[in-house]
């Protein structure tokens, strides 16, 4: 049966699948989580699977990442569905998505899960998030009558509305967004940089103040400190 599917079938089913429920943001950035894209993937195709491309360095020593000369790197998988496959690559990008020179193994191993995603979208599934859309273009007037209804196909994937599901899937999107902060702050040059920063994510400081305050105090005490730094030595330089 596998051998007899088409890239064409397989987009007619992945492309009409509604992932806006899904769909996290982070400062610039769209994500689409790398486990429910994989499990939506598997209740259609439960053959599928994915394969990471590893390189070998000047060294000979075997890397996940393609690394070039400025330090930067990507990442490559290729998805297969039977005997379906499309690959997609990936560089190793910041909240900015500007390339990271010397990127750590987390930043990589989520640069791979969204390479993942993509490769996924080249299918169908979620490919209209990357080309700038809301819903599916298909599927746009259907969702509108649909919206409300208790018997709505979208329900079935929807995420779970518990005030224990919801706190935890708080608590994880914090996290990221904390790792974020925390990299911008190690890196940041300019006292102008860091004010920058801080305004274009004003929304999710106010979401962490006001959901973990605790979390914020210190984020909070972290900026001043740098930015009393940050001032001194362009005074100094000045």
């Amino acid at each position: 049966m596998a051998d007899k599917l088409t890239h064409k079938e397989v987009w007619e089913t992945l492309s009409k699948v509604d992932c806006s429920e899904h769909i996290e943001k982070k400062m610039n950035l769209s994500y689409l989580s790398w486990a429910w894209a994989w499990g939506v993937l598997m209740e259609h195709y439960a053959d599928a699977q994915f394969t990471f491309q590893a390189f070998t360095d000047s060294d000979e020593i075997m890397r996940d990442a393609m690394f070039y000369p400025d330090g930067s790197a990507s990442v490559h998988v290729t998805v297969s569905i039977g005997s379906l496959t499309r690959s997609m690559w990936l560089p190793v990008m910041d909240y900015k998505n500007n390339a990271i020179s010397n990127p750590s193994a987390r930043q990589i191993s989520d640069a791979k899960m969204r390479c993942l995603v993509k490769a996924i979208a080249l299918f169908g599934l979620g490919h209209y998030i990357y080309a700038g859309e809301d819903l599916p273009s298909q599927d746009k007037k259907e969702t509108k009558e649909d919206s409300g209804s208790a018997d709505a196909p979208n329900n079935e994937n929807k995420s779970p509305t518990s005030d224990e599901s919801a706190e935890s899937k708080e608590d994880v999107v914090d996290d990221k967004f904390i790792e974020i902060v925390e990299t911008f702050i190690k890196d940041v040059k300019s006292v102008e940089s860091l004010e920058s920063f801080w305004k274009e994510n004003a929304k999710e400081f106010k979401r962490m103040k006001e959901g973990q305050e605790a979390t914020y105090n210190g984020l909070l005490e972290s900026f001043a400190k740098i930015k009393s730094e940050l001032t001194n030595e362009e005074k100094k330089d000045g």
